[in-house]
């Protein structure tokens, strides 16, 4: 894991206990923008399984994870 993505993961440790849960899921969407607009996360998906639900949900929606673009050919056939 790389520093960026480790530092991810105890930020989120750290903090994720003190936000109201219904806010928890726009934060680490919050989060995960920031770090991705600012240091060098590209490795995140490699690490996934290391983040709890709610930030693995927000780094899936950011970066797509799991989403395929050959999905929108199938239609054209």
């Amino acid at each position: 894991m790389n520093p960026e993505v480790a530092l991810l993961l105890e930020t989120w440790d750290s903090i994720k206990s003190y936000l109201p849960k219904k806010e928890r899921l726009n934060i680490a969407e919050i989060l995960v923008r920031t770090f991705d607009d600012n240091v060098d996360i590209s490795e995140i998906e490699s690490n996934i399984m290391e983040f709890d639900s709610i930030m693995k949900a927000a780094i899936v929606s950011h970066f797509d994870i799991g989403i395929e673009e050959d999905e929108e050919d199938e239609d054209w056939d």
